[in-house]
């Protein structure tokens, strides 16, 4: 980094992943100001003071930094990326890369929901494509770019395998909800270079 010619790679925040996991969904409302959303209570959260009303999985699609923190009840997905802690001030956030991070970007209720929006989206967007132009479009939507031969065979080897799996065509939402669920676990989605 002396030169400035590269930088060191670095994890996103939660706070960002969730935006960006929004924004490649079609869900990211960018509304400014406006009331904060409760956050989703899961039938983990127990306790004492637990709120009556629980806010919707997307959040209704605000930012993260509309959603409300509450200190005994905090958001499930942002701990598992190191969210500081709300009971006490904290100069400098910590960065951990630990196996919770990648189990909430495959079991968390949000990515898991979003995944099958950005499929419904990709699917009405673009029905009459081939399944080459739809890993492409998809490419081009979570990264900016154009995957690589390899990356293109990859993809369109796990739709059409998926689409075996579920004894269905390359048309089912279900075999895009899952290969787009697959996009947002990769490192890429989650660490600039």
């Amino acid at each position: 980094n002396v030169l400035l010619h590269r930088m060191n790679v670095k994890r996103l925040e939660g706070e960002i992943i969730r935006d960006a996991v929004l924004s490649v969904s079609g869900r990211l409302e960018d509304d400014m100001y406006g009331r904060s959303v409760p956050v989703h209570l899961t039938p983990f959260m127990e306790g004492r003071g637990r709120p009556s009303e629980s806010g919707p999985v997307d959040g209704n699609g605000r930012r993260s930094l509309y959603v409300a923190v509450r200190r005994n009840f905090a958001e499930p997905f942002f701990q598992a990326f190191d969210f500081p802690n709300p009971h006490t001030t904290a100069g400098r956030r910590s960065v951990s890369n630990v196996p919770a991070q990648a189990l909430a970007l495959m079991n968390n209720p949000l990515i898991v929901q979003q995944a099958h929006v950005w499929a419904e989206r990709l699917l009405a967007d673009v029905p009459e494509s081939t399944t080459a132009e739809r890993v492409t479009r998809i490419y081009e939507t979570a990264f900016s770019r154009l995957p690589t031969q390899e990356e293109l065979a990859a993809g369109t080897g796990f739709v059409e395998e998926q689409a075996g799996a579920y004894n269905t065509d390359t048309d089912d939402v279900r075999v895009w909800s899952d290969y787009c669920h697959v996009l947002m676990n990769v490192k890429e989605f989650v660490f600039i270079r």
